[in-house]
């Protein structure tokens, strides 16, 4: 397949032929032939396709500091269920420290990271979007996912307390992860 010489692919191979096996080789092969095989190509674009779906989704913030509040509090180990997903902070040790994973029934779609969300391969764009729709105002969708599951949105507990039934939420949870 021809290619211009400002083609990403192309970019790709030339970013990634110092520490890249592959790279080399579809350069090797670009500079013999002058073009890349279908199959060269096709992996070429899935290397790429990670990066463009990491695209940053500003306004997380609200979700940033409810995890910081509940650090603060300290719990060690905080989660969140809001709308169909599970937010959770990654541990302290390792490349993700202080990152937020985003999961939905167990499946990774992404983390919050440097005050955006950056959505993983498999995340589709309805994904996306309802991850930024509960990120911008963390406090109301966890107060919805107690009023749908009677379940409060921060530790999962049943809830049981009447005050606790009228406010979608723990006590203890609305206080350690919203201030109050």
């Amino acid at each position: 397949m021809y290619l211009k010489s400002n083609a990403p692919e192309i970019k790709w191979i030339f970013a990634n032929k110092a520490g890249n096996d592959f790279a080399r080789s579809c350069d090797a092969y670009l500079l013999r032939t002058g073009t890349l095989t279908d199959p060269m190509f096709n992996a070429i674009q899935r290397s790429l396709r990670p990066i463009a779906a990491a695209v940053e989704v500003m306004g997380v913030s609200k979700v940033v500091d409810a995890f910081a509040h509940a650090t603060e509090a300290g719990l060690k180990r905080p989660k969140m269920y809001l709308g169909d997903f599970l937010f959770k902070l990654a541990p302290k040790t390792g490349r993700n420290a202080g990152a937020i994973y985003v999961t939905e029934e167990g499946e990774y779609l992404g983390k919050i990271a440097d005050g955006k969300f950056q959505s993983a391969r498999d995340c589709t764009e309805a994904q996306k979007a309802a991850i930024v729709e509960v990120c911008a105002d963390p406090e109301k969708a966890a107060k919805a996912f107690g009023q749908e599951t009677g379940r409060c949105s921060c530790c999962g507990r049943e809830l049981t307390d009447p005050v606790s039934i009228a406010n979608s939420i723990g006590p203890i949870c609305a206080a350690n992860y919203f201030g109050g």
